[in-house]
């Protein structure tokens, strides 16, 4: 197995306190999301409805993650994605699916621009609207790792980007299924923890060049 530790460049976003769901959830125009993350991070997803006096809000938060891997050439043969869970692990499950936020910018909108690339409509986005890269997946216990299975989808743009990026989002996001009550946070370990033993990465198995070996028997030429 081989690994390949998350670029510094990891962080989250989230859009609420709003009193619709489509406007949280089809939220744009942010910026200043919270790149390299080393204290804050309680609530690296987010999934919640919030009742009270001035009515009712949503709040949500997406977690981002890039990784290297312009030294693959050939798809994985397996890989997972683990990732460490921080002082809480109420917001399941999650999935982890394609992502278009650039990762170099602290301004860009990552909340909305993450679907970038996929001809994907804003506005109502769902499943099946996006590349998922894993199962919908329960998030394990504090400070153990939960892994996610990364399914072909995933392994081939391992193989076939320089840089793949991912989001992790609560599994009724990704659904567009609005939350009925509760507050679901799950606090994540950044690439740039202090301890290496606490970072995100991709374990993975490397793959196999396909040779054509094919050999002709009593052909006449």
């Amino acid at each position: 197995m081989a690994t390949i530790t998350a670029s510094t460049n990891d962080g989250r976003q989230a859009s609420g306190l709003q009193g619709t769901w489509d406007g949280t959830h089809d939220a744009t125009g942010f910026s200043n999301p919270d790149i390299n993350n080393t204290t804050d991070i309680f609530s690296g997803v987010r999934y919640e409805i919030v009742s009270g006096r001035g009515g009712t809000n949503y709040y949500l938060t997406r977690a981002f993650f890039d990784f290297d891997t312009s030294g693959i050439s050939i798809a994985p043969s397996a890989a997972t994605f683990e990732l460490k869970i921080y002082a809480n692990n109420a917001c399941t499950p999650c999935v982890v699916a394609k992502s278009g936020h650039d990762p170099s910018t602290a301004t860009d909108d990552w909340f909305s621009t993450w679907i970038t690339g996929q001809s994907v409509t804003l506005s109502g986005w769902g499943a099946g609207d996006i590349t998922d890269y894993s199962a919908s997946t329960a998030i394990g216990s504090t400070d153990a790792f939960t892994s996610f299975t990364l399914n072909a989808d995933a392994l081939s743009d391992i193989a076939s980007l320089s840089l793949f990026k991912i989001c992790v989002l609560h599994t009724n996001d990704y659904n567009d299924v609005a939350p009925t009550s509760g507050t679901l946070r799950t606090g994540v370990y950044w690439a740039d923890h202090g301890t290496a033993g606490n970072r995100p990465f991709i374990d993975y198995t490397a793959g196999v060049a396909v040779t054509d070996n094919a050999t002709f028997f009593g052909a006449n030429f």
